[in-house]
C-alpha cells in the first residue's frame, strides 16, 4: 500500500480537486466518503479509482481496496472529505452505466419522477425514502442536481447504489417511456384529488416538482390525475422530500392493505 504524506502530492491534488469540483474528472467521478456507503459502491459494480485511508488496520477484510488504497495522515483526508467530521476513508469511483430504462420499467409497479429538484439532500433522502417503501426506480428529469454530488450520497445512505436511478433529458421522453409500458401518471400538487383513500393504479409513476415552484405546467397538462395531501392548520407546503414520504407511505399501506 503506497504512503502520501504531503498535500502537494499529484494524486492528492487530483482528488483534492476532483472532490471540490473543480476537476473535469468530478463530472464523471463518485466521491464517496465512509466505509458503510463504499462497501456499496463496490456491491453496485462502481469501479474503484484510489481509496484514502487514515488507519491501515482498515483494509483488514476488504482485499477489494487494497490495490488503490492510499495511506495518509488524518489532516490530508480532511483536505479531501465535503463534511466537517470527517471518517477514516474517502474513495472515489466510476460510476455504474445507467440501467436500461426499458428492461426497469418492464418490471416496475411504481416509479417517483422528479423535476428540477435542486437540492442534494432532499434528493438524497427521496431516493433512500423510495427504497424503505418499495419504490422500483427514480428518474430524474432535465434541471435535478446530480444523483452522484457528495451530500446526495451521503443522504441516500446507499439508496442510490441499490434501485435503479435513471436521468431523462426531458420530461416528453419521460412521459414516451412511461406510457410505452402502460404507467398512469400522477402528478402532485396544492389542488387536486384528495391522496388519503385514493386508489393507485397498479403501475403508478408519482411526479414532482421543483422546491418553492412545483411541477412544470406541461406536465401537469401531460398527467392523468393530480393528487394532493390534505394539510391542517397555517401550513402550506411541505418540503419536498415530506411530500414524497406522504405519498409514498400511502401507497405502500393501499398496496398492503
Amino acid at each position: 500500500m503506497k504512503t502520501i504524506d504531503s498535500k502537494n502530492n499529484v494524486l492528492v491534488k487530483k482528488a483534492m480537486r476532483i472532490s471540490a469540483g473543480k476537476s473535469s474528472d468530478a463530472e464523471h467521478m463518485l466521491v464517496v466518503e465512509g466505509f458503510k456507503l463504499i462497501d456499496e459502491a463496490l456491491k453496485s459494480g462502481a469501479r474503484l479509482q484510489m481509496c484514502f485511508i487514515c488507519e491501515a488496520d482498515l483494509l483488514i477484510g476488504r482485499p477489494e481496496l487494497e490495490s488503490r488504497a492510499v495511506l495518509v495522515p488524518r489532516s490530508i483526508l480532511k483536505e479531501l472529505t465535503t463534511v466537517q467530521s470527517p471518517g477514516s476513508a474517502v474513495a472515489y469511483f466510476e460510476p455504474v452505466a445507467q440501467p436500461d430504462a426499458d428492461e426497469v420499467l418492464a418490471k416496475a409497479e411504481m416509479v417517483v419522477v422528479l423535476d428540477r429538484i435542486q437540492d442534494p439532500g432532499n434528493l438524497g433522502t427521496i431516493m433512500r425514502t423510495g427504497e424503505a417503501m418499495g419504490v422500483d426506480a427514480v428518474i430524474l428529469l432535465k434541471g435535478c442536481c446530480s444523483q452522484f454530488n457528495p451530500k446526495t450520497i451521503r443522504a441516500a445512505m446507499g439508496s442510490n447504489f441499490r434501485m435503479p436511478v435513471m436521468t431523462m433529458p426531458d420530461h416528453i421522453s419521460a412521459f414516451k417511456l412511461l406510457k410505452r409500458h402502460k404507467f398512469t401518471c400522477l402528478a402532485t400538487g396544492m389542488q387536486g384529488i384528495a391522496l388519503p383513500g385514493f386508489g393507485f393504479p397498479g403501475k403508478s409513476a408519482l411526479f414532482f416538482g421543483q422546491e418553492g415552484q412545483g411541477l412544470d405546467e406541461q406536465i401537469f397538462s401531460e398527467c392523468t390525475v393530480t393528487l394532493a395531501i390534505p394539510m391542517q392548520g397555517q401550513v402550506e407546503s411541505l418540503n419536498v422530500a415530506t411530500s414524497v414520504a406522504v405519498c409514498l407511505y400511502e401507497w405502500a399501506r393501499g398496496r398492503t392493505g
